[in-house]
């Protein structure tokens, strides 16, 4: 792909977890700082997460200008912030989301169905799981809920179903989950080795699709965009970008695809990166 020049950068694109905040859930002064700097230059910042709206608000909340984008559920809901504007929605068949359920179950793992929230509003963000069968410690009420008919029926359409594990258990349930699966689900991987995430949404559902409607809204290419991820489902949305950036602690398949690589979480890398596009662009 032909890299634009960073002069041209107009969006940056910011994933959260390992990326804008450590294990503390804290943006730190000099990210923010950096984002602020960004933002004074009219780029504008949009967050593009695994997570949910729900959790992913308390770390926007921390910036000290509103992002202008929510990009959440690896791209499945996108939000222009400023108007509470929804601007794209892809969402798992109810059918298809039950059929995920059952192979999850029948592998042995707790599936967890995540409903997807517009609104940072707990009844809209609900997550079910099976009252049968162990949970993770995140799992906490009352969003997190036993759902004794998990595995029939479901009383909202989901965004995605999900697994997590120890890396090795998951990325050969990965593996399981391609094969078996057809072309109607996307299969994308996150989090942290102790705490591996296998999660299944609808087809074409991730970071990449969700930034392209961001840029679309703006009326930017991709060349006009600046990503900075550090785990796998953030590869396409580093590849699509005009600069991709990885964190210094990105899986070796992440840094392979960035152009460049900045400092970890702990040692600010995303502010390294920002001001390293901002000095090019004085």
């Amino acid at each position: 792909m032909q890299k634009g020049p960073s002069s041209n950068i107009r969006a940056l694109f910011l994933d959260i977890d390992g990326t804008l905040v450590g294990t503390d859930n804290r943006i730190s002064e000099a990210v923010l700082r950096a984002v602020a700097k960004a933002q004074e230059q009219g780029i504008r910042i949009g967050l593009c997460t695994g997570r949910t709206r729900y959790t992913a608000e308390p770390v926007a909340a921390q910036l000290w200008r509103p992002s202008d984008y929510l990009i959440v559920s690896n791209g499945a809901v996108a939000i222009e912030t400023q108007t509470e504007t929804l601007i794209h929605r892809r969402l798992l068949e109810p059918a298809l989301a039950l059929e995920v359920a059952r192979i999850l179950v029948e592998a042995g793992e707790q599936v967890y169905v995540y409903e997807p929230a517009f609104r940072p509003l707990l009844e809209e963000s609900r997550v079910l799981y099976h009252p049968d069968l162990p949970v993770g410690a995140f799992a906490t009420p009352p969003r997190y809920r036993p759902y004794a008919s998990i595995l029939s029926e479901l009383p909202f359409v989901p965004v995605s179903v999900a697994a997590f594990g120890a890396a090795e258990a998951m990325q050969a349930l990965v593996k399981a989950m391609r094969e078996v699966l057809s072309e109607d689900f996307s299969v994308i991987q996150s989090g942290t080795h102790t705490m591996w995430g296998v999660e299944i949404f609808a087809a074409g559902v991730n970071k990449r699709s969700g930034a392209e409607r961001v840029a679309r809204r703006l009326g930017i290419s991709s060349q006009e965009c600046m990503a900075i991820g550090d785990h796998m489902n953030d590869i396409e949305l580093l590849e699509w970008a005009g600069i991709g950036v990885a964190m210094g602690d990105a899986p070796a398949e992440v840094q392979a695809v960035a152009d460049w690589t900045t400092a970890n979480v702990q040692e600010d890398g995303v502010a390294e990166a920002i001001e390293r596009l901002l000095t090019t662009r004085a």
